[in-house]
């Protein structure tokens, strides 16, 4: 299984760590986690898992890589999140490395 596990960062973002040592910022690291298993060839059935723990309270997202992969999340005309499908661009947020 492949995780990503955050820390808190800057303007609404977390640094994501995944289990290979790659650090990347995002606001959606178990979306972007995922585009980047899936980007380093593992496979789409592969579970990946993201685990939060701040305090008192502890949440964790699990899924397929392929299918969250080929989610976003952006807000709707009431600015709530929602899940929406993720337009591909040339280079995913979690493909850019980052250095704290």
């Amino acid at each position: 299984m492949n995780t990503i596990c955050l820390q808190p960062a800057i303007k609404g973002q977390v640094t994501a760590t995944s289990s290979d040592g790659h650090t990347f910022l995002t606001t959606t690291p178990h979306l972007d986690g995922a585009r980047y298993w899936l980007e380093r060839g593992v496979s789409p059935h592969t579970s990946i898992s993201t685990v939060w723990s701040s305090g008192s309270s502890h949440w964790s997202l699990r899924s397929t890589i392929g299918e969250a992969a080929k989610l976003t999340v952006k807000s709707d005309k009431l600015g709530k999140p929602v899940f929406q499908r993720h337009q591909k661009s040339r280079k995913s947020i979690a493909a850019r490395s980052y250095s704290s």
